[in-house]
């Protein structure tokens, strides 16, 4: 194994991978959201597009969550690599249903966005409190 992947901290591969699972199911549920109020008249189809980068953000933000919470903030290296596979998989499954996937298309936009939703994760996650770290004997006994 190379030096790199020895180095990662416990299960962060597990939750990198677990975490672009959770970005891709919420993405497509999203869309599917979207596409069912597109379909409903609710919103116009000139509107999908920041819809597509808007639910790319959250879907991302949700598997970004997972990884740093499950990480306990102790890497924030799992944030481009969650976004990584999300993007990796979500031009997988492009590729396997369109011919071409071409960058005026609006694939920097959607790549952009989730990001975006990376950046928030991490942002969040670095703020969130990050409980005792004593040693737990440590503490004074009463008598």
């Amino acid at each position: 194994m190379s030096k790199v992947v020895m180095s990662l901290p416990d299960g962060m591969v597990k939750n990198c991978l677990i975490g672009g699972g959770i970005s891709l199911l919420s993405y497509i549920l999203l869309q599917m959201l979207c596409a069912l109020l597109v379909d409903r008249g609710v919103l116009g189809l000139e509107q999908m597009y920041p819809l597509v980068c808007v639910t790319a953000a959250l879907a991302s933000f949700l598997g970004c969550g997972y990884s740093v919470l499950k990480g306990k903030g102790t890497s924030m290296l799992s944030v481009p690599v969650v976004v990584v596979v999300f993007l990796a998989l979500t031009l997988a499954a492009a590729l396997l249903t369109t011919e071409t996937v071409r960058i005026e298309n609006g694939l920097t936009g959607l790549g952009l966005s989730m990001a975006a939703g990376g950046l928030l994760a991490a942002l969040v996650g670095y703020n969130l409190p990050k409980g005792r770290r004593g040693r737990p004997g440590s503490r004074r006994r009463r008598k």
